[in-house]
């Protein structure tokens, strides 16, 4: 029988029917599919969801109208050794179990302009990463000029998965009116331990060009790995001026343990 003499025979009911029926089908083999590439994308996501709901809200702890001085140095006060024993705590990843002795060196306030961040951690080793969830370059004196920065110089963050290396790499152009000394001493590289999540939160907020200040303490990190004999060992730098693995940090840049953070006029802690 042909198509022609099935319609025929057929009732309009029966038509309508039979679509419908193939419709909710085919509506149901649809929900099914989206419902498995949900299960999917949530399973392979499941840690930046869990990451931006922990801190994606932070909470404003108060307000300050007094201009952040971009233009002058970062200030560094130095403890004595009773202080720094003194000082020493254990500190608690705030996205997994892992535990880390805490050695500050320095009371610490960074006032600048923030160029580049990094929080893009795809891979989180068991020790530094763990605590340090935030890397923050940043320039301040005549550095701190939006402008000026855009037109003589190129900066970005990043970390080498395969390595664990976190980096903040700048160039200048020849024209620049600045020597390489001033550059390289007037923009930095801090990787940020959130004394809580707030703070994290509040690091999150900050954007390209925002004019922040960032205070708490230069710091040591020591962790013991289950099965190594020695504990390893993470130093901060404590000056503005080396830039390569030869300073007394691990690498030039700062570790900061950070207490409060401002952005703007907004202060977070």
């Amino acid at each position: 029988m042909d198509q022609k003499k099935v319609f025929q025979y057929a009732s309009t009911a029966n038509i309508d029917a039979n679509l419908y029926h193939d419709i909710l089908a085919h509506e149901d083999k649809v929900e099914k599919i989206c419902i498995v590439i949900l299960i999917v994308l949530i399973y392979v996501f499941r840690g930046w969801i869990g990451y931006w709901l922990n801190f994606g809200v932070a909470i404003p702890s108060g307000i300050d109208m007094t201009p952040i001085n971009v233009s002058g140095n970062p200030i560094q006060t130095d403890y004595t050794n009773d202080e720094k024993v003194r000082k020493t705590f254990t500190y608690k990843s705030l996205i997994n179990d892992h535990k880390m002795e805490i050695i500050p060196q320095a009371h610490y306030v960074l006032p600048g302009v923030a160029v580049a961040y990094n929080h893009d951690f795809l891979f989180i080793s068991e020790f530094f990463d763990s605590a340090a969830l935030y890397d923050l370059g940043t320039s301040w004196g005549k550095l701190a000029d939006k402008e000026t920065f855009k037109k003589y110089i190129k900066v970005y963050s990043q970390k080498v998965e395969m390595t664990g290396s976190r980096r903040l790499n700048w160039t200048w152009k020849p024209d620049t009116p600045f020597d390489g000394y001033y550059i390289n001493s007037h923009i930095s590289h801090s990787h940020l331990i959130p004394a809580n999540k707030n703070i994290m939160s509040a690091l999150l907020k900050i954007k390209v060009w925002d004019k922040v200040e960032i205070e708490g303490e230069l710091v040591d990190m020591k962790y013991k790995k289950p099965g190594h004999p020695f504990p390893i060992e993470y130093h901060t730098s404590l000056s503005r001026t080396d830039i390569d693995s030869s300073s007394r940090g691990s690498g030039a840049c700062e570790t900061v343990y950070v207490t409060k953070v401002r952005i703007g006029n907004v202060v977070y802690k």
